[in-house]
């Protein structure tokens, strides 16, 4: 079963909070988003949820979604077990919010998150027993006393941290690393850090949503000489005029804090989930777009086992890599044992620039 979180709270295990998966989306009963405040109302069988200045109306019955410009979406709500359920991706991507599936102790938690929250690896750290308490809750289980008490292991059972080949027979040609997400006052400053120390250069994609960004983070990244990129969160509804819209701003604020501007962009899900007409868009205004080929996992895993499962896909191909990080507290750490591998086993890595041919997962690279 999947349990529901939002913020650092775990929420009850109950059919108003438990979600599910329709189609390959996830989807939630659309009380879980009153619990950020995303305020709900129905009218006439339209369920609308409207949340800083943005709203989604959801017809069950005839299956459309829009906006408050009208603007049509794609996937629809469902009417289940008494209530509405909406789509996750969809709703979080509207309304500025972010969203993780987190394996924490054995179990599959569905977190929601406002940018208030703890990261995920500190969430995951403090929930065994609220997870416990809440699948004893639904499946009526009444705690009592074992028999013969076990002492509970204080740490969940992990798979043990995979050896890296310190003498591989292939290794990449080039790394480049880049940072996806918006950077934070609190674990970026010593990600730079450990960059500079290790005398390498990476690639930032910043969200196209600038009040993400901390100025002076920004700032020093583009004094230190790495290159800042942009990330869309766009999916195939996306109108190509809000794509541009949104890196045009972006470019502007990023003008006004560093004098540069970039053409170099990402995309959440991926560069090919993208339509055509969304790629011609952007290749026509002059934009080359990238995707990482390998996901570190800093975000939801230690550094050494993040380090560990990266160095090792490192020894399976001679192509360039595109090592995805982000920003978490396990993030510095991570880049301090990977540059040290890399420098171990002579592997170049470079900041991604205009001129570099583009690496994505679109069926064009222009």
């Amino acid at each position: 079963m999947t349990l529901t979180a939002v913020n650092d709270t775990l929420l009850p295990l109950s059919d108003s909070t438990m979600p599910t998966r329709l189609g390959g989306e996830l989807y939630v009963p659309y009380s879980v988003f009153s619990s950020l405040g995303v305020s709900a109302s129905s009218e006439d069988n339209v369920l609308n949820l409207s949340y800083g200045g943005e709203t989604l109306s959801f017809s069950t019955a005839e299956g459309y979604v829009y906006d408050q410009n009208l603007n049509s979406y794609s996937p629809p709500a469902y009417d289940m077990n008494g209530t509405v359920y909406v789509p996750v991706k969809l709703c979080c991507g509207k309304f500025g919010l972010s969203y993780s599936t987190l394996s924490v102790y054995g179990e599959t938690v569905l977190r929601i998150t406002d940018g208030s929250a703890s990261s995920d690896s500190a969430f995951a750290s403090n929930q065994g027993s609220a997870i416990e308490s809440a699948i004893n809750a639904y499946n009526g289980v009444t705690p009592s006393e074992p028999t013969n008490p076990v002492e509970p292991p204080t740490q969940p059972v992990e798979p043990p941290i995979p050896d890296v080949e310190e003498q591989p027979t292939q290794k990449p040609s080039r790394v480049y690393l880049t940072f996806y997400g918006a950077p934070t006052t609190d674990t970026t400053p010593a990600v730079l850090d450990a960059l500079q120390s290790a005398g390498r250069l990476a690639t930032f994609f910043l969200p196209t949503d600038t009040s993400t960004w901390p100025d002076d983070v920004i700032r020093r990244m583009a004094a230190e000489g790495h290159t800042i990129a942009l990330l869309l969160d766009a999916t195939d509804q996306t109108s190509a005029e809000d794509m541009l819209s949104a890196l045009s701003a972006a470019n502007d604020r990023l003008n006004f804090l560093t004098g540069l501007s970039t053409r170099i962009v990402s995309n959440e899900s991926g560069c090919g989930n993208l339509t055509q007409a969304q790629r011609d868009a952007l290749t026509g205004a002059g934009y080359r777009l990238w995707d990482a080929t390998i996901d570190c996992a800093d975000d939801t895993q230690s550094a050494a086992r993040a380090y560990a499962t990266t160095a090792q896909q490192f020894t399976q191909t001679t192509a360039t890599v595109i090592v995805k990080l982000h920003h978490s507290r396990n993030t510095a750490q991570t880049v301090q044992l990977l540059a040290g591998y890399m420098s171990r086993q002579g592997i170049p890595s470079s900041r991604i620039t205009y001129g570099t041919t583009p690496i994505n997962g679109a069926s064009d690279t222009r």
